[in-house]
């Protein structure tokens, strides 16, 4: 396939694990089991029980996907350069003029919003931001940048991040993110170069950014994948990432029970997204960072998902690839 296709599944990939993962935001995995019990395999509006008493249809995106846009948009705007001012300004107005950001937008996120607004610096605003709002929208760095530029692609990935998550672990885990999606996008297809990828690019971000405490993401993300390669049951697998990993909004959690999911669904995006809905706690985000993975990987979904989510959503993602194509970067 073309490059723009594996780009074009990365957005769809992206859209695709959100929106399926969605109804269940936020629920434990007894809940789902109990309300799912054999699984979700289509895009489902918000369940009458949603954590947040939301009123979404089917195929409905929250901040994972509007973010993701958001940095892409940045770009193609700034043709292909990285302005991190642009974006501030961008999430500023949607954050203040949507009608779902009080209910869709991460905790790092408004923090740091609140802080650009009382006059912070940037360097400063994103300094204890710690969970996965830095992963989730970086997709666009990694279609970007080539991951066989690693200090080119870690610098973009701080650009963007440095306002809300400027923080060590935040940094790693959406460098293994953009890294993995750039290996994808530009042909790589092994799961195992996406697990020794994703571990590089941990070691190789580990001093950027503020060195906030934190425990290892190096060590959440072996475990991870030894739970995954043990277990050939794949129920057992997503219960133990939920007990032993986690699956909450911390990226020391979200990141390493993405990449499983990665490995879980052999790389298929639509079975990515299937699997992050029923993981449990944060799903949406889950879902949307392991089926932009996945996307980039093997960029095919059926047409009925593709439709709805464009409809709903009023997306265009064959137009999207198109836009951002011109600046994607390639070494030889």
């Amino acid at each position: 396939m073309a490059l723009v296709d594996h780009i074009w599944g990365t957005y769809v990939g992206c859209a695709l694990g959100d929106a399926m993962g969605m109804p269940t935001e936020c629920w434990s995995q007894d809940k789902i089991v109990q309300h799912y019990p054999q699984g979700i395999h289509q895009l489902l509006p918000s369940d009458v029980d949603d954590t947040f008493g939301r009123t979404l249809q089917a195929g409905e995106v929250t901040d994972d996907t509007i973010n993701t846009l958001m940095i892409h948009d940045m770009i193609v705007k700034n043709q292909g350069q990285i302005n991190t001012q642009a974006y501030i300004d961008h999430l500023t107005a949607w954050s203040n003029n949507s009608a779902v950001a009080a209910y869709v937008s991460g905790p790092s996120t408004v923090k740091a919003l609140k802080a650009l607004a009382a006059g912070e610096p940037v360097h400063r605003t994103g300094i204890t931001g710690t969970t996965n709002g830095a992963s989730m929208k970086i997709s666009p760095i990694g279609i970007l940048a080539d991951y066989r530029n690693p200090d080119k692609l870690i610098k973009d990935v701080y650009t963007v991040c440095e306002p809300t998550h400027n923080t060590r672990v935040a940094l790693q885990g959406a460098s293994a993110v953009a890294a993995a999606v750039s290996y994808g996008v530009r042909g790589g297809t092994e799961i195992d170069r996406v697990w020794e990828i994703a571990q590089d690019f941990i070691d190789r971000s580990a001093t950027t950014g503020f060195d906030f405490p934190s425990a290892s993401l190096s060590y959440r993300l072996q475990w991870a994948r030894k739970i995954v390669t043990d277990e050939s049951n794949i129920a057992t697998a997503l219960s133990r990432l939920y007990q032993e990993v986690g699956t909450g909004m911390e990226t020391l959690q979200s990141i390493p029970a993405a990449f499983a999911v990665v490995q879980l669904a052999d790389g298929d995006p639509v079975r990515a997204a299937e699997l992050s809905a029923v993981i449990g706690w944060d799903t949406d985000t889950i879902g949307a960072i392991s089926a932009a993975i996945c996307g980039a990987l093997h960029p095919t979904v059926p047409p009925h998902f593709i439709d709805t989510l464009q409809t709903v959503n009023h997306l265009d993602f064959k137009k999207l690839a198109a836009e951002i194509l011109p600046f994607v970067q390639v070494v030889e």
